[in-house]
């Protein structure tokens, strides 16, 4: 866990750095190209996502059930799978790529640019798909500290691939996909590295492909595949709408909002991820009671971290966009970005919660429900591009819609429909829940008293309030939150 938000740290400062320096070199107009297309490159992992999605809870499983021979028909059947899904997404990009300016809006002067950035993600998603595989080592041995160390300097790689680039050579956009296929290479590299090392009794060998293990898989994670095609529905599909209904500008002044919403939501995916590992062994093992236990510490650790970036955002966002972007226009910024993350608090808590129906198998309601939900988001927003003719009224439903249906998907079904699949009261998650959202509600009061005392100017002022924010922040989230072992727990770890 220290290893995660380590990660989440230094990722968070590269960028905080990086994002104003590549909006400065680029423009704002050009920025919104680099979301773009990533989001349209992550629409190609649609193809693996069925086959990938449950791969390490199957290798996991049977790993440590002892079950070597069956956990390397499953490691050597995803591997060579990926290979050929590689093929089919280099032969999609590049059709994609010969006819991108028919596709989407792009001014005329950026058309070579945007291409050689698309061409240079495609390559990225590639490598990465191919050593998906092996980053399973990872997960069956609980080491994701080693790939989070690993992430740590992957993204001192790439921040320093666009500073060299854009410091001695003459700034072009693709350079950003530069440097992610340098990581890209990077990540394979050292996931090979810790297979071999990890995990020596899993190979990849011909004798080991099984057809029907990929058909198990797929069997599976072709639920995964339809609720990512719902994701992309309510979100993925974000900047696009922004791209072909608003305007360049203002898509990349979107683009720029979600940065700070996809730092902490990625901070709590990793931080929930930590505890995957765990509930798959015990699970494996038939522990109810452990897992039990462990699930509802998930949850308190994941509120208790909550708090800070939060109570930071919606008390003082408005100063560090005007610190952190002084040419753009900090009070649209802080507007979007409030909109976009008010469903964080009820659902930040819970991410824990969706490691529980991949380890149970039981993924079919949840994809039904997610599907369902993205879809009524992506109806409400292309209806109201239908009656809404102003870019600003336009830009904020966009952003907003997908909050509403957030915390219905998040605070109703996913505690409710996690207790099922465990078997247990459908109430056992809300006592957890209502905790954190009432330590959030004391910390905010505290925010606005402090709010009224400093309003920052500066770099220094802007520390020095967020470090008089965090005071309360702890003191009550340690309290109110966590439980006497887990304060205990936290002092041993620390203090002894």
């Amino acid at each position: 866990m220290i290893a995660a938000v380590a990660a989440f740290v230094v990722g968070f400062f590269i960028n905080f750095f990086l994002t104003p320096y590549i909006v400065k070199s680029l423009g704002t107009e050009a920025y919104g190209f680099i979301g773009l297309t990533t989001n349209i490159i992550s629409y190609t992992g649609l193809i693996s996502i069925a086959l990938n999605s449950m791969a390490g809870r199957f290798i996991t499983i049977e790993y440590c059930k002892n079950k070597i021979d069956s956990a390397n028909k499953y490691y050597t059947s995803v591997f060579f799978s990926n290979i050929i899904l590689s093929l089919i997404i280099a032969l999609l990009s590049l059709f994609f790529i010969i006819w991108m300016e028919s596709i989407v809006s792009i001014p005329q002067t950026l058309i070579f640019e945007v291409k050689m950035l698309f061409a240079l993600l495609a390559l990225n998603n590639i490598f990465n798909l191919i050593s998906n595989t092996w980053g399973v080592s990872l997960f069956v041995k609980n080491r994701l500290d080693l790939g989070n160390i690993r992430n740590i300097l992957g993204t001192v790689i790439n921040a320093s691939t666009i500073v060299l680039c854009f410091s001695f050579f003459n700034i072009h956009l693709w350079y950003i996909g530069l440097a992610g296929f340098l990581l890209a290479a990077y990540t394979a590299i050292t996931n090979f590295r810790f297979a071999a090392s990890l995990t020596p009794d899993l190979h990849i060998k011909k004798s080991y492909f099984d057809f029907g293990k990929i058909k198990e898989l797929l069997k599976s994670g072709v639920w995964n595949l339809i609720a990512k095609l719902g994701d992309i529905l309510g979100q993925g599909l974000d900047l696009l709408i922004a791209n072909l209904f608003i305007g360049t500008i203002e898509m990349g002044m979107f683009a720029i909002t979600k940065n700070i919403p996809f730092l902490i939501l990625g901070l709590f995916q990793t931080i929930s991820g930590v505890f995957a590992p765990v509930f798959t062994k015990l699970y494996a093992q038939n522990k109810k009671d452990n897992l039990l236990k462990e699930i509802h510490k998930s949850i308190r650790f994941l509120s208790f971290f909550a708090v800070v970036p939060l109570v930071f955002l919606y008390i003082y966002g408005d100063c560090f966009f005007k610190l952190w972007l002084p040419t753009e226009d900090s009070s649209k910024l802080i507007r979007l970005t409030i909109l976009g993350t008010f469903a964080l608090p009820y659902t930040l808590p819970l991410e824990s919660l969706w490691n529980i129906f991949t380890v149970t198998n039981k993924i079919k309601v949840p994809t039904i429900f997610t599907v369902a939900n993205n879809l009524l988001v992506f109806a409400i927003v292309m209806v109201s591009m239908c009656f809404f003719e102003s870019p600003e009224k336009r830009l904020f439903i966009l952003a907003g819609t997908r909050s509403i249906c957030g915390i219905i998907r998040g605070f109703l079904f996913l505690p409710i429909y996690g207790a099922q699949c465990l078997e247990i009261s459908k109430k056992s998650f809300f006592k957890d829940i209502f905790k954190s959202l009432f330590c959030l509600a004391l910390c905010l009061l505290a925010g606005y008293g402090i709010r009224h005392i400093v309003v920052p100017n500066s770099w220094i002022e802007l520390f020095i309030a967020t470090t008089a924010i965090c005071i309360p922040c702890f003191i009550f989230s340690f309290i109110i939150i966590l439980t006497k072992e887990d304060r205990q727990l936290i002092l041993k770890k620390f203090f002894n």
